[in-house]
């Protein structure tokens, strides 16, 4: 298409070419090629004026009106499938690049559907005779069950669950051991809280990324309206908090298009650990801050920073430190108790975290060898859901978990607990070996911090790294819930059996009263401490053939 004919097309369109996206206060042009649909959200469309005219200005009618039907990340996705398809737009051609796709295909077709069928304003011309051809085509249902089961997407199992949350545990250990006046610390804390809050109250990124400060308040505080601004809000200083106290939090639904729209109907009690991580990251947040303004020659007093702090995003984009405020006022109008200014977008969030855990983190999982276990929230709600469903929880108890309706969790509730993931002994068995034969224990003797000792004062095993065992959360006491962990070198030369025996007896007695997670958990250390006896006497075995 050349430029006389795009003229021609802006001359026949003139006063009628601004569309409305589904994000409120967003309009964009018909015919530009960067069409801004919400904060940091542009669909880049000027790969079309390739396109002869016809063909372009049908394709941007389709995608406009359905822009107020779908919110970015869709149709970005759909803008993409379409951007293949304009290379078999003839029904011929298109027929038979259709016969050698397999998985793609429903992506193809719910493309075609968005463009052809979800407007009744205006339905593609060129594109509904190819969604007519596939429309009917029976692609097969899913088998969401082994979906939510599966080894690469569907739910953890309890190895790996418990590898993710000691790894995001030492990980928040060493973030906060930093100085904050730097943007690397910071966002680094940023990360792990973010991760710490999707593990505590199961919500997807595009709702955590639209909280502010304004939504924790103390525990017997009461929300006010999102809409209004809360003049008794008060900063989270620990001044205010005590051992005892806890913080609520407010979150907003993700999927109605709306920024900070729909608040959730209930808050989010969060437990002392997470709120005192909150308190930490306040301060940091703060401190790094007032360092980044004072470059700009801003001062704040104590009741400026309050009333900032609560207007700001709890999952920040760097932008907000690195911008160049002229004065107060400008930085103060920057942003409101509504604004999605400065607010970190979920794509990014996504990013970080996948980068947090496939490059930093180095964490196994018992079912796929070799690549590094990445935390991602859909696995951790597909997790949530199966092990409250395997509890025997009521529909409405496992709905709430993720905030949907209970028809939504209704496949969860179907499975039965043979389906559920178990223990890999194998693994077990492999980690434990790793253990013996990583690292020196005569070194590890050396130093007594390092040793783990029973109550009778008998060494059992070293550990690793001593400050990992600090804030440990194990329900099991030293050393015989220590031998699921990585951090544990157990001693080869120890009587493990009785601690084998303890574990034995305890799960006999728990097994019909006790919560069933604390049955799994003896489960797991039983597992473990009968691989490593056998690994132990298999050692000695060896030792003793090689004297004679």
């Amino acid at each position: 298409m050349n430029c006389l004919e795009l003229n021609d097309l802006i001359n026949s369109f003139e006063g009628t070419s601004t569309f409305q996206s589904k994000a409120e206060g967003y309009e964009f042009d018909l015919f530009s090629d960067e069409w801004v649909l919400g904060y940091k959200k542009t669909l880049y469309l000027g790969w079309m004026h390739t396109l002869d005219s016809k063909v372009f200005l049908d394709l941007r009618l389709a995608i406009a009106h359905v822009a107020k039907h779908y919110a970015y990340t869709s149709l970005s996705g759909y803008v993409s499938i379409l951007k293949t398809l304009c290379q078999y737009i003839e029904p011929a051609t298109f027929e038979a690049w259709w016969l050698t796709q397999t998985d793609y295909k429903r992506n193809i077709r719910d493309a075609l559907y968005a463009f052809c069928q979800r407007s009744h304003e205006y339905r593609s011309p060129i594109l509904t005779p190819l969604y007519n051809l596939v429309k009917e085509e029976n692609l097969g249902r899913s088998n969401f069950h082994k979906g939510i089961l599966d080894e690469k997407i569907g739910a953890y199992s309890e190895i790996e669950r418990d590898n993710l949350l000691e790894a995001l545990r030492i990980e928040t250990l060493h973030a906060l051991d930093n100085e904050f006046i730097t943007t690397h610390p910071f966002t680094r804390l940023r990360n792990v809280l973010a991760c710490q809050l999707m593990v505590a109250i199961v919500r997807r990124p595009t709702q955590l990324v639209q909280l502010k400060w304004c939504d924790l308040l103390r525990v017997g505080q009461a929300f006010t309206s999102h809409k209004e601004h809360n003049r008794d809000w008060q900063p989270l200083t620990q001044h205010h908090f005590s051992d005892v106290e806890q913080l609520h939090l407010r979150t907003f639904k993700g999927k109605d298009g709306g920024f900070r729209r729909n608040a959730e109907s209930r808050s989010h009690r969060l437990d002392p650990n997470l709120s005192e991580l909150l308190l930490q990251y306040y301060q940091a947040y703060e401190t790094y801050l007032c360092v980044c303004l004072s470059k700009c020659d801003i001062a704040l007093s104590e009741s400026d920073v309050k009333a900032l702090m609560q207007r700001l995003p709890l999952l920040p984009d760097q932008s907000l430190f690195s911008a160049k405020f002229e004065s107060k006022e400008s930085l103060f109008r920057s942003v409101s108790d509504t604004s999605a200014a400065f607010h970190l977008s979920s794509v990014n969030l996504i990013s970080c975290i996948y980068y947090l855990f496939k490059q930093k983190l180095d964490i196994k999982s018992d079912r796929i060898a070799h690549q590094p276990l990445v935390f991602k929230n859909n696995r951790w709600r597909h997790t949530q859901l199966t092990l409250a469903a395997w509890m025997g929880l009521s529909p409405a108890q496992v709905a709430a978990i993720t905030g949907v309706t209970v028809q939504s969790i209704q496949s969860y509730l179907d499975l039965k607990a043979p389906e559920r993931v178990k223990i890999d002994q194998a693994f077990a068995g492999n980690s434990v070996i790793q253990r013996f034969d990583s690292f020196s224990s005569k070194e590890l003797q050396q130093h007594p911090d390092f040793v783990i000792k029973s109550p009778f004062d008998e060494e059992m095993g070293h550990k690793l790294k001593p400050a990992n065992c600090a804030s440990c959360q194990s329900k099991g006491a030293a050393p015989m819930g220590c031998y699921p962990c990585d951090n544990f070198r157990p001693l080869e030369t120890a009587n493990h059996q009785p601690y084998l025996d303890k574990a034995e007896r305890k799960l006999a007695i728990n097994s019909q009263s006790a919560h069933p997670a604390t049955a799994k958990r003896l489960q797991t250390i039983i597992t473990y401490i009968r691989v490593t006896i056998a690994l132990c006497e298999e050692r000695k075995n060896l030792k003793v053939g090689a004297q004679i």
